[in-house]
């Protein structure tokens, strides 16, 4: 589980990193980059829950 949480933080990563470089007005890359960062923050939060994986 914790692995393809970590793909998909990667994937937001890669996301967060599109829209810092995007050409979208400021405003907006800026309320689209805090939406993805609070869904990395809960995705961490969750992922800090879960049992370690042997």
């Amino acid at each position: 589980m914790k692995a393809e949480l970590q793909e998909v933080m990667g994937m937001l990563r890669k996301l967060q990193g599109s829209i810092d470089f995007g050409n979208a007005p400021a405003d907006e890359r800026e309320e689209l980059a805090t939406d993805v960062a609070d869904i990395m923050d809960e995705l961490f939060e969750i992922m800090k829950r879960l049992p370690n994986e042997e």
